[in-house]
């Protein structure tokens, strides 16, 4: 095409040029321009007057060495059709470019394609997010053929069967799961290309025996034509959940079982937070304002206390026990959720059925962080709090007699061994006969005094404990026991957790009464048996059967001038520990004495 001469059929055909969108340009065989339309003038920023029957190469030297010249010189050498997209930076746009010899040389067609290729661009993100998206979700994808063949799957579908994506690609569902459950699979696929409709559902599969529970999508999967041409589908493994529910309902059965049948009051209490502050406490920091309401009470809770269920659920403790005791309850409930920890406490409430006495624990359970309901247990102790009521009074009284006994009865006796004592040293031999029986019957009373003194205070609940070398104790007590030519013999790698000064009496007494009834050359063994109860033992006499459990009665004795309350203290002071105390047979046939429920290990 020249931009000169032209006849009628040239300008119709310039004009048409001159309307359509693409840039067009004509170039003779020295590739100088012949024609150049006006939007070829917009993309290539040039004047076509200026540039008709100039060289590309002068006007554009920026193009030699480009694909644009390599293109250009191939299609005229070849005299074949040439295309290649080309970005112009100056007007922000891609263009198609298609290159069209003839013998006049080259027309060259700059198509804007930047649309497209925008186009292209945001699908190809699409595409890698859609791909990083299906192969990292743990949610297992995949497509069949309507033969059943398995054409793609992500890492989590493979996973299911344990497998790489590769090795189950071809594969069906008959080469993967049980055979009753490719079955089912087969059939409902089926179904679905069938009807050309999707289908979700839970299902049951087993792999290599194991059950797996799924949740399943199937779709329809259609080609270009929009033809059904396979299945395509997501499944989720929730098996781990599934075994979680159905823990779970089990111990709802488990928890609906105990609530029910358990022979302590429980209850439940709903924990909601107000909207206006509660103040601040005596330190100064803020108080949470929390409502507690009551939601439900068990069976026992309901024939112990009168109360019900339907009375007061939903109510507080203001409303179902009064204004002062609801009130204790309720800072009862605060405590606990304010811990956010399990908290036990003794209360006594007044009650449709009675005054009780019980030991109420209560536990938080939290909900998204923060405590949404209180559990409850509370047991009926009215009982024990009365006998250790009784007990404190009897104690008190058993302080006073021991008082007494300290004070009143010691006073005057240590005022008559002290004349007696003085008479010794001036009386003649007559009336000497007459004072010495005197001067020991003193002396027994005064021991009686002291075991009675002991025995009254030693009984009680031991408080603290230390742990104490067996040796070191065994003998402490053995130096402060008249022994004679007896002998110790003490398993020395052994502790025991106690009361220091009150075990001083025990082994004293025991000591005592091996050499009073095993003679002076007797000896005595401490130690630990495997199975962790300390003994005491000696090589003497021993004691008979019938007497083995009167031994430990308040003044049964064996010796003359022995009080009788020895072993008694021995019991006492062992009941105090929470230990058991019992007599056997040394292994040398002596008596043996054996302490149960003893904290010693050994080494």
């Amino acid at each position: 095409m020249s931009g000169t001469d032209a006849g009628p059929n040239d300008r119709i055909r310039r004009e048409a040029l001159e309307r359509v969108s693409d840039g067009i340009v004509a170039l003779d065989e020295g590739f100088r321009y012949t024609y150049v339309n006006h939007r070829a003038e917009q993309i290539l920023d040039c004047d076509e007057e200026a540039v008709l029957g100039e060289c590309m190469w002068d006007v554009f030297p920026e193009t030699q060495g480009t694909a644009t010249e390599e293109n250009l010189r191939a299609a005229a050498a070849a005299g074949e059709q040439r295309s290649f997209e080309r970005y112009n930076a100056a007007l922000e746009l891609w263009f198609d470019v298609r290159i069209y010899p003839d013998e006049s040389g080259l027309t060259v067609h700059f198509t804007d394609v930047t649309e497209r290729k925008e186009y292209e661009r945001e699908l190809r993100a699409s595409t890698r997010k859609l791909t990083a998206l299906v192969e990292t979700t743990s949610e297992a994808i995949y497509i069949k053929d309507r033969d059943g063949r398995y054409q793609f799957v992500n890492e989590a579908a493979a996973d299911v069967f344990g497998r790489d994506p590769e090795t189950v690609v071809g594969r069906t569902d008959e080469a993967l799961f049980d055979p009753e459950s490719a079955a089912e699979i087969r059939e409902l696929d089926e179904r679905i290309v069938e009807r050309d409709e999707r289908d979700s559902r839970e299902t049951v599969r087993y792999i290599d025996g194991v059950e797996h529970v799924f949740l399943d999508d199937k779709y329809p999967y259609r080609d270009d034509d929009d033809d059904v041409v396979g299945i395509m589908g997501i499944s989720r493994d929730i098996t781990a959940r599934k075994r979680r529910s159905r823990r779970l309902e089990a111990l709802t059965e488990e928890y609906e079982a105990i609530f029910e049948t358990a022979a302590d009051a429980i209850f439940l209490v709903d924990v909601e937070r107000g909207e206006e502050g509660g103040g601040v406490d005596a330190a100064g920091a803020e108080q949470a304002d929390y409502e507690f309401r009551f939601q439900r009470l068990n069976s026992s809770h309901e024939d112990t206390t009168g109360l019900t269920t339907d009375a007061v659920r939903g109510k507080t403790p203001r409303e179902v026990l009064g204004e002062d005791l609801g009130a204790e309850v309720a800072a009862n409930y605060c405590r606990c959720v304010e811990a956010r920890e399990p908290i036990t406490y003794d209360e006594e409430l007044e009650l449709p059925e009675g005054r009780f006495v019980w030991q109420t624990s209560l536990a938080p359970v939290v909900v998204d962080g923060r405590v949404a309901r209180i559990v409850g247990i509370a047991r009926d102790v009215t009982e024990r709090v009365e006998q250790e009521r009784e007990l404190r009074r009897k104690n008190d009284r058993l302080d006073e007699f021991a008082s007494v006994i300290s004070h009143d009865l010691r006073n005057p006796l240590n005022v008559a061994q002290g004349r007696a004592a003085m008479l010794e040293r001036h009386c003649d031999e007559e009336a000497l006969d007459h004072l010495e029986p005197t001067l020991d019957a003193l002396d027994r009373m005064e021991a009686i005094v002291e075991d009675t003194l002991t025995l009254a205070r030693q009984g009680e609940t031991v408080g603290e404990t230390e742990r104490i070398p067996l040796l070191a104790l065994a003998g402490q007590c053995w130096n402060l026991v008249e022994t004679v030519d007896a002998t110790l013999d003490v398993e020395s790698a052994v502790s025991i957790d106690g009361d220091r000064e009150r075990l001083r009496h025990v082994f004293e007494n025991l000591f005592r009464n091996a050499v009073e009834h095993g003679g002076p050359d007797v000896t005595v063994r401490v130690g630990r048996t495997d199975d962790g109860i300390v003994f005491v033992e000696d090589d003497g006499p021993g004691i008979d059967h019938a007497d083995r459990e009167r031994v430990f009665e308040a003044g049964h004795t064996s010796v003359d001038g022995g009080t009788g309350f020895g072993l008694t203290i021995v019991r006492r002071i062992a009941q105090a520990h929470d230990w058991t105390v019992a007599v056997g047979d040394g292994p040398d046939g002596g008596a043996r004495f054996e302490f149960d429920g003893v904290d010693a290990p050994a080494g």
